[in-house]
């Protein structure tokens, strides 16, 4: 019972980590993307969809999780890997640095926290 006690604990603990995460992550993103001064007239192929993945597609999955936590990591995540193989096809290396995984980590917590639940047993009977 106390080891049960102390997991819902640590879910409780990163689901509030997740959510407190993405709201400063998401503001960060807000603040280099208006703030960097893009001209999307000027942007390549390569580059539209390395940001349909990031940060769009981070931001999406990390509001997604505020409600739905294992479908909003799960974007997350999955645009993550998707931004990385459209620079890794485009560079032949993947970015340098963790910065583009700490602005994901918060989706990875949702995703954490939605997989910890318990789930409900169906029985099903064959007659």
């Amino acid at each position: 019972m106390v080891g049960q006690q102390k997991s819902k604990r640590n879910v409780m603990i990163a689901r509030w980590l997740a959510r407190f995460g993405s709201v400063a992550s998401l503001g960060l993103m807000l603040l280099i993307f208006f703030g960097e001064g893009m001209k999307p007239d000027q942007l390549t192929a390569t580059e539209i969809w390395g940001l349909l993945f990031f940060p769009v597609g981070i931001t999406v999955g990390m509001l997604l999780g505020w409600r739905w936590e294992v479908l909003g990591g799960s974007v997350t995540v999955l645009s993550l890997l998707a931004f990385y193989k459209v620079m890794y096809a485009a560079n032949g290396r993947f970015p340098d640095g963790i910065w583009f995984l700490l602005f994901a980590l918060p989706g990875l917590l949702f995703l954490y926290c939605g997989l910890s639940k318990p789930r409900p047993v169906k029985i099903v009977r064959i007659s």
